[in-house]
């Protein structure tokens, strides 16, 4: 089926091919003519904050087109089966499984996504599983098999510390590896999180190599010590303030926003950290 996908913004997972059409802020539809022939329309929603322009953005496909216009994706807890590469994402950002073992609270893959399920392995560098180490050491293999051939490898979902074993990390440090995003989202997994991250530089690995995903938004003094222990473990932190999975995008302070600025940007943060100044008065 021929289908073209509507997204609300470009972003850098945002497919480029001729049935894909990025909004950008405008609701009128474009000359529909300007488009390869297509059987469908899906308008993809990520973020629960553009549900109300992409509920507009299918009401005003559904008045220019007499072809079928479905709205969905996270933001409308969407059910998800399989994957269909390049369908929604680009083509070289894969998953090689869907959904996630865990239940966090903050995290809304287990509602949508349900339990971890295997699938069928596609050819791509940027791995987007959102718990991969999950995965049974059989899939693993047939993964870092696929990855031989590839360059600028990424494992951006998350991997879990305390699933990071020597398996995992044999394998890859005999490839081309770009990024190994880590989660440290609470204090309590400082301890784990550093016991993996020595995994990854006892095996070469650098910051350069090792990321680290760190949920913040609560409070600031304990934020700031989590963010500069991943450094010190050997990871770059890269702070995200936490949202709700509602409609509304929650709001921060501008000290919030500030501060978190602050601890996204590789050459700030290696700065800061360097001349040890206090990230609360940075930007402010």
């Amino acid at each position: 089926m021929r289908i073209l996908r509507v997204f609300p913004k470009k972003t850098s997972y945002t497919p480029t091919d001729p049935l894909a059409y990025c909004a950008n802020g405008i609701k009128q539809v474009p000359m529909l003519s300007l488009f390869p022939e297509f059987d469908e329309v899906h308008i993809s929603c990520i973020f629960t904050w553009d549900k109300a322009f992409c509920e507009d953005l299918a009401y005003q496909f559904r008045g220019a087109t007499d072809k079928p216009v479905r709205l969905g994706g996270p933001a409308f807890k969407s059910p998800t089966v399989g994957f269909e590469q390049g369908l929604y994402i680009k083509k070289n950002i894969i998953f090689s499984s869907r959904g996630c073992n865990n239940n966090c609270p903050w995290c809304i893959v287990p509602k949508i996504e349900g339990k971890l399920v295997e699938l069928p392995i596609v050819t791509g560098n940027i791995i987007q599983d959102n718990n991969f180490l999950q995965t049974s050491k059989s899939h693993k293999d047939k993964v870092f098999e696929m990855l031989k051939a590839q360059k600028q490898i990424c494992f951006k979902g998350g991997l879990e510390p305390d699933l990071l074993d020597d398996h995992f990390v044999e394998n890859v440090r005999g490839l081309r590896i770009k990024e190994l995003w880590l989660a440290c989202d609470t204090d309590g997994a400082l301890t784990t999180f550093e016991k993996a991250c020595k995994k990854l530089v006892d095996a070469g690995f650098t910051r350069h190599h090792i990321k680290c995903y760190a949920l913040i938004g609560d409070d600031m003094s304990k934020n700031e010590e989590r963010l500069r222990r991943i450094w010190t473990a050997g990871a770059m932190p890269f702070a995200q303030l936490y949202r709700d999975f509602t409609g509304t995008k929650t709001t921060y302070s501008k000290e919030w926003n500030a501060f978190c600025r602050s601890w996204q940007r590789p050459a700030a943060v290696e700065a800061h950290m360097k001349s040890g100044t206090d990230f609360r008065n940075f930007g402010t």
